[in-house]
């Protein structure tokens, strides 16, 4: 298993650009939570590719945290990557 990074970058458009690291072969879900809200992690994306961006619109304030899942072919977990945060 490789080390899973992750980037985030606010994009002008409002968007947020999720860069992450992937083996060829891997699949990657993008997980998001609203963490004002105490809301559980929701499986924004399956199978995503590099960069992922998330344009779905929040209210002032809130504050987005986010993560990758990795499996591998037989969709057997292999890990996550850190948990990066931003408040829009």
């Amino acid at each position: 298993m490789h080390t899973i990074k992750i980037e985030l970058t606010l994009t002008p458009a409002g968007g947020r650009h999720i860069a992450f690291s992937k083996q060829m072969l891997e699949k990657a879900h993008v997980y998001r939570r609203l963490l004002s809200e105490g809301d559980g992690w929701e499986q924004i994306a399956t199978n995503a590719r590099s960069p992922y961006v998330d344009t779905e619109a929040f209210p002032a304030g809130t504050t987005l945290e986010y993560h990758v899942q990795h499996f591998d072919q037989q969709d057997v977990y292999e890990g996550h990557s850190n948990i990066v945060r931003t408040t829009v």
